[in-house]
């Protein structure tokens, strides 16, 4: 690792890591009512993905997977009007911002890499996956996406008699969410909610298992995230692009090898410029560790945010990584 920090030719990761601190600072600051933005009805429809929670006391608003499970649970009566409006403005905040909210804003993605940094602090090797249970994890998220409207929406469906089931059945994701013992663990430890306050037994078991294959596997909650999910369908549609210059790429490997999500199109596709997919949320690592002026860059539409640079030692590297070195 410290090799490839010295060979690295941009450095995007520090300013990733303030806007990530700034992201945790604004969900602390909703535990004691701030920003007070929800005090105005009309900021209560900006769901944010992944930067707020139902389970974060006093928060304006929350993630917009809980809002799509209570929607459709209890919009029967409104014919799904506030789902509908709700999906619109998810949909502009993906177009405006795509997968920036998993690699830049998410505060999960902060503490994955928090564990990863420990796991590499202690010399233990990392879980590679294998192809097909890369393609088999891709594949859960939308899983999740299927089983949370086909278990919602009937309970929101007043005529089939299953209005009951609210309080044990809805909002299946959230009982399952990691998010829910992470939260109110975080806001004990800050004093925004008493340690009197007990998890159920499967928020527990969710935050254990988050934990233990966030250490071993990077980035392995993003693997299966619904909101990745929801936000990849419309990817090819957002204005945040990781773009490619396929005469400048030497199948040099190490976009491939530096990928927290093992995105490997980036590596693999020698026609389309534009390299990004579902596995990729714009994190850059492979933008600053591309050996090639200017081969990858992250481009907003027309305009171009940060490209790769070649490292002064750019030979050493190169042969480093051919010979199978330099891995994280």
């Amino acid at each position: 690792m410290e090799l490839m920090e010295m060979f690295k030719g941009r450095n995007i990761r520090p300013w990733r890591f303030l806007v990530q601190i700034g992201a945790v600072l604004f969900i602390i600051g909703q535990s004691y009512g701030l920003p007070p933005f929800g005090t105005y009805p009309i900021f209560r429809r900006i769901f944010l993905p992944n930067a707020s929670c139902r389970y974060i006391n006093d928060a304006p608003t929350s993630c917009y997977y809980y809002q799509v499970q209570d929607g459709f649970t209890t919009g029967f009566a409104t014919n799904y009007v506030d789902v509908a409006i709700m999906l619109a403005v998810v949909v502009l905040l993906i177009i405006l911002l795509g997968r920036f909210w998993c690699s830049w804003l998410c505060p999960f993605g902060l503490v994955q890499e928090g564990f990863e940094k420990l796991r590499e602090l202690l010399g233990i090797p990392r879980y590679r996956l294998k192809w097909k249970q890369r393609i088999l994890l891709r594949r859960v998220k939308y899983t999740i996406i299927f089983l949370t409207v086909l278990i919602s929406i009937p309970i929101g469906i007043s005529a089939l008699g299953l209005t009951s089931c609210q309080s044990t059945f809805a909002l299946p994701f959230c009982q399952v969410c990691p998010a829910k013992g992470f939260f109110l663990i975080t806001q004990q430890i800050f004093g925004a909610e008493p340690w009197s306050n007990k998890l159920p037994l499967i928020a527990i078991a969710s935050l254990v298992v988050f934990s233990v294959s966030a250490f071993f596997l990077p980035m392995a909650f993003c693997r299966i995230c619904p909101m990745g999910g929801l936000m990849a369908l419309f990817g090819r549609t957002s204005l945040p692009l990781l773009k490619k210059d396929p005469d400048k790429c030497t199948k040099c490997r190490i976009c491939a090898r530096v990928c927290p999500l093992d995105h490997d199109r980036v590596y693999e596709d020698m026609e389309k410029d534009d390299v990004g997919g579902e596995d990729c949320t714009l994190c850059g690592k492979c933008v600053e560790y591309c050996p090639e002026e200017g081969c990858l860059s992250i481009n907003y539409g027309p305009f171009t945010l940060t490209s790769s640079k070649r490292p002064r030692t750019r030979n050493t590297f190169l042969g480093r990584f051919r010979k199978g070195g330099g891995d994280t």
